[in-house]
């Protein structure tokens, strides 16, 4: 697992978090969306940056981002108290284009054949672009019914315009998720990280294909908008192949959980950035102490490897 920890404007610390598991591959049954209900509006914004030939080769991003345009509800599946959403689609480099406005979900699917991988990287273009067709005229309510995904590989050009663009969606009440097609995001601006947890979203790196379907499905649980199948418990669920962020309690502890296998071998690699020194501890199902470690406040990663005594819920707590 990979847990990063960031201290931040929420003053607060944020752990992110995912496991490596023996099994080598992520554990999903217990990521299920209560409902479907749609009455959304959602931007799917996409890296087509150069550095994507190498970060994603096998293009996941596209994959991920067509995974949520199927998920949303098209004007003919829509009927009784199941509202039709609506979408946009955005890509990025140095400049963003928009692929697809504002409109039904069942029109977007051709649009991601013409994501490539070339030019720089300009993040909060992309961002700014959807959320100007989110809000734009004669398609009300914005707050907390809006949503914008972010898929890239993290490396902006502009981390302070990117902060103002997120922190700008916070305030209209659209909810900002992320997923990094890295798999080492301990690198990254701990204000970013503030600012996307600051709007309810949620950020994920993605380390290969079953990790990208994971991250779909933990974004769903978690909710595409702030009135989307709220799950307090997805901001905290770990998942193999996945490292997610999560706000930390004003006590200055946060407990993640993993369902586990009997003898399933766990580890968990824990970075605090800005968020001082920590403490590290693993219990299983039935409350037991599997292992404790300590992480230094100066950003190198602490190893914690566990091993499942049985099947359950294995609980991490960071203070």
């Amino acid at each position: 697992m990979k847990l990063n920890c960031v201290a931040g404007l929420l003053l607060a610390a944020i752990v992110s978090a995912s496991p490596f598991v023996s099994r080598g591959q992520p554990t999903c049954k217990n990521l299920k969306a209560d409902a479907n209900n749609g009455g959304r509006k959602i931007g799917i914004v996409i890296d087509s940056s150069g550095s994507m030939y190498d970060t994603d080769p096998y293009n996941l991003r596209i994959l991920a981002g067509q995974q949520i345009n199927d998920w949303l509800v098209t004007s003919k599946e829509a009927s009784g108290s199941r509202k039709e959403d609506l979408v946009t689609v955005v890509d990025f480099d140095d400049v963003a284009t928009l692929l697809y406005p504002l409109g039904d979900p069942s029109g977007a699917g051709d649009t991601f054949k013409l994501i490539d991988s070339m030019g720089g990287t300009f993040i909060a273009a992309g961002v700014d672009m959807a959320t100007t067709e989110l809000t734009k005229g004669g398609h009300d309510p914005t707050s907390n019914r809006s949503g914008i995904v972010v898929l890239t590989d993290g490396s902006d050009s502009d981390t302070a315009t990117l902060i103002d663009s997120i922190n700008k969606c916070g305030q209209l009440g659209i909810r900002v998720s992320f997923g990094f097609l890295a798999y080492d995001a301990s690198y990254q601006d701990p204000e970013v990280l503030t600012a996307i947890l600051g709007t309810g979203g949620m950020y994920a790196t993605i380390d290969g294909a079953t990790a990208q379907n994971s991250f779909v499905n933990l974004m769903i649980v978690h909710g595409l908008t702030g009135k989307d199948n709220p799950s307090p418990s997805s901001a905290t669920t770990l998942v193999n192949g996945l490292s997610i962020a999560s706000v930390m309690d004003s006590s200055g502890s946060n407990t993640l959980t993993y369902t586990a296998e009997a003898k399933e071998k766990l580890t968990f690699s824990i970075t605090s950035v800005n968020a001082g020194d920590l403490t590290a501890t693993a219990n299983d199902a039935n409350g037991k102490t599997l292992g404790t470690t300590t992480i230094s406040s100066y950003g190198y990663s602490e190893d914690l490897v566990v091993t499942a005594v049985s099947d359950g819920d294995l609980q991490l707590k960071i203070s």
